[in-house]
């Protein structure tokens, strides 16, 4: 009589496989319910208007009172300095971990405008402020850490 030996490498390479295979699609389906909020949601026409975008940055930075973001915090508030020529300035809040909470202002002319930042959640946001004179495009960007 022979005895037959049960060997477990078939079944180890079959589970080896199976548990590999179910830890793909775990990923394939977390991944598939993530949110991109990283990018905006214009991504490829603000990558086309880039040179434009960096020409009105670099004139911006040339200018002899450039824009200035002011942060009182103990009022809870922002204080958007512009140049007395700027007119039209719109001052876009724009959040890198949650495109929901992107928020844009209209700025005074001539004077500071005076904003709340309880508006605003904590954290890192991108100031954007731009604005057009005689036809000629300005623009300031500069990153905001709210508390």
């Amino acid at each position: 009589m022979s005895r037959s030996r049960f060997n477990p490498w078939p079944w180890a390479i079959i589970a080896w496989f199976a548990v590999m295979i179910a830890v793909c699609v775990g990923f394939v389906i977390k991944s598939l319910g993530m949110k991109h909020d990283l990018v905006t949601s214009e991504y490829y026409a603000e990558g086309l208007d880039h040179d434009s975008r960096q020409t009105a940055l670099s004139r911006t930075r040339g200018l002899e009172t450039p824009p200035r973001i002011e942060l009182d915090y103990e009022g809870h508030r922002m204080i958007v300095r512009l140049p007395d020529f700027a007119r039209g300035a719109v001052l876009s809040f724009y959040r890198p971990s949650d495109a929901r909470l992107d928020l844009k202002y209209a700025l005074q002319d001539g004077v500071p405008s005076v904003l709340s930042t309880l508006d605003l959640h904590p954290g890192k946001w991108q100031a954007k402020i731009s604005w057009e004179t005689d036809g000629v495009p300005y623009y300031h960007q500069e990153d905001v850490f709210i508390q």
